[in-house]
């Protein structure tokens, strides 16, 4: 099948050529292409040009990005299965139904779990929402990736996406609330590490993102804040719009914002910790 990829930033350049075996032919599109000249994806001169693929992934930042990919392709002529991969908000799944009610075309909506490191294994968590007849067309590929699973209909897979991170969120800013907490009673972070990863408390952060990340004042897990941000707002939306709003859902939302606006630029997410020691600290920013 001859395959696009469109987006290859720090996931898609490393989860697009996975799709090599897959594809009769794989080419892709970005404005800052930046694959070596040995990568399997072959690039396109623009977004128009893939629309002959049979099969079409977008990895881009937002919904409103994927709206205007998918009617630049319509406007080419595609008849591709479209497959987009980024994190949306579900009402993104309505506007693409929209887009497509014309011609009859289908739309799976796959965001993805797991950052840059599970993506160059082909490790991901491929959570898909849409059609179930669509999502075994498109099995092959997904797997190629990562483990794709059908969670429901169109939508389904950009509310888990969100609501993944939104839990994620909460254990991240609360492990690193308790670490640096800890600290100020003496407790080494090695111990701090040992006791709650073999306790209930617990989590991602704790088991993977504090020595990584944290400690070693690194800070580059690959995974943006200004992403996180802005994935909880959406889950504080759909949890709202659902009747399950608690005080900390919004307080959430809000924190990391204010935390993206203080560290300024395009913090990576595990410098939330540098945020917490600022304000606790009174200090001015470095």
């Amino acid at each position: 099948m001859k395959t696009g990829f469109i987006g290859l930033g720090k996931m898609g350049s490393v989860m697009a050529p996975r799709l090599a075996e897959q594809a009769t032919q794989l080419r892709g599109f970005d404005p800052n292409w930046h694959l070596p000249a040995d990568s399997p994806v072959q690039p396109a001169p623009s977004i128009a040009a893939l629309a002959d693929c049979d099969i079409i992934f977008t990895m881009v930042p937002d919904g409103s990005v994927v709206v205007k990919i998918i009617e630049t392709l319509l406007d080419a002529g595609t008849e591709a299965l479209l497959v987009d991969m980024s994190s949306c908000h579900p009402d993104t799944s309505g506007q693409l139904a929209s887009l497509l009610a014309k011609t009859g075309q289908r739309v799976l909506d796959a965001p993805v779990s797991g950052g840059v490191a599970k993506a160059r294994t082909g490790e991901l968590m491929i959570m898909t929402g849409g059609d179930a007849a669509d999502f075994e067309r498109a099995a092959p590929f997904l797997a190629a990736m990562g483990k794709p699973v059908h969670i429901g209909p169109a939508g389904a897979g950009y509310a888990m996406k969100a609501l993944n991170n939104y839990v994620s969120a909460a254990g991240l800013v609360t492990s690193f609330q308790a670490l640096a907490t800890a600290k100020k009673f003496g407790i080494a972070p090695s111990d701090f590490q040992k006791v709650i990863n073999a306790s209930t408390g617990r989590n991602n952060t704790t088991e993977v993102k504090i020595d990584k990340f944290v400690l070693t004042e690194a800070y580059n897990s690959g995974f943006a804040l200004n992403l996180m941000a802005k994935d909880v707002s959406i889950a504080s939306d759909i949890i709202a719009q659902n009747g399950f709003t608690l005080p900390l859902t919004g307080d959430l939302a809000d924190y990391l914002k204010e935390a993206c606006q203080q560290l300024g630029g395009y913090p990576d997410h595990t410098e939330i910790y540098r945020h917490l020691e600022w304000l606790a600290s009174g200090q001015e920013r470095p």
